[in-house]
């Protein structure tokens, strides 16, 4: 098994073992951003890993977006900048849930950005690629809405998110938030193209400057 392969299963094994964590802590975790981008994640890379497909640009450019979205996030906006350390598992309060989320909220976007950046840099993420994966984070907010509104207005977990909270925003409250994040995400996916590019091109550039030296 190659360096790559070792490192592609690690990341599948932290994606399932956050992704077991929050099923035995939490109440509908199908319902979260974050759940799904991390089953797309893992599938993802199980579907690498069983060398039944080429490398697709479009997709793993899509799960890198969505599992990054995941994270930042999570980071600056639900736990407000927190240090992740505050998620180890202490004995203190409910581990289970909290090494969940460290894995899927830490671990998994951190390895899956790592990814993107070190191996399959053969691919060519198109520049009109990002708008596309758009797609799913608004199919999710319309899921959000939707849901929250066919749920009684005293129900648990109305809104799954307190940016998409409509009893504490209004609609017109949430339009604003989505407008500013979905800006937010294009950027980022955009972040992500170039970067990408950027060290494929850098590494192209490398490898025949010390072919040269070594000959």
């Amino acid at each position: 098994m190659s360096g790559t392969s070792i490192y592609r299963t690690l990341l599948v094994v932290a994606g399932v073992a956050g992704l077991v964590c929050t099923w035995l802590a939490g109440d509908e975790p199908l319902i979260y951003f974050t759940v799904q981008s991390n089953i797309m994640l893992t599938a993802y890379h199980v579907w690498q890993l069983s060398g039944r497909a080429a490398p697709s640009a479009f997709l793993k450019g899509a799960v890198t977006l969505f599992i990054s979205i995941t994270g930042l996030v999570y980071h600056f906006i639900l736990a407000h900048g927190a240090s992740p350390l505050a998620l180890l598992p202490d004995g203190r309060g409910d581990d289970v849930s909290q090494l969940g989320s460290l894995l899927l909220h830490y671990v998994t976007p951190a390895m899956a950005f790592a990814d993107w950046l070190l191996f399959d840099r053969a691919l060519r993420p198109g520049w009109a690629e990002p708008l596309l994966w758009l797609a799913y984070p608004l199919a999710y907010l319309v899921f959000a809405l939707v849901r929250g509104a066919l749920l009684a207005p005293d129900a648990e977990r109305r809104y799954p998110y307190p940016f998409l909270d409509v009893d504490r925003l209004g609609y017109d409250g949430v339009a604003l938030q989505a407008v500013v994040l979905t800006a937010a995400f294009a950027a980022l996916g955009y972040a992500v193209v170039a970067l990408h590019r950027l060290v494929s091109r850098t590494a192209r550039l490398r490898i025949p400057q010390e072919s040269g030296a070594a000959g």
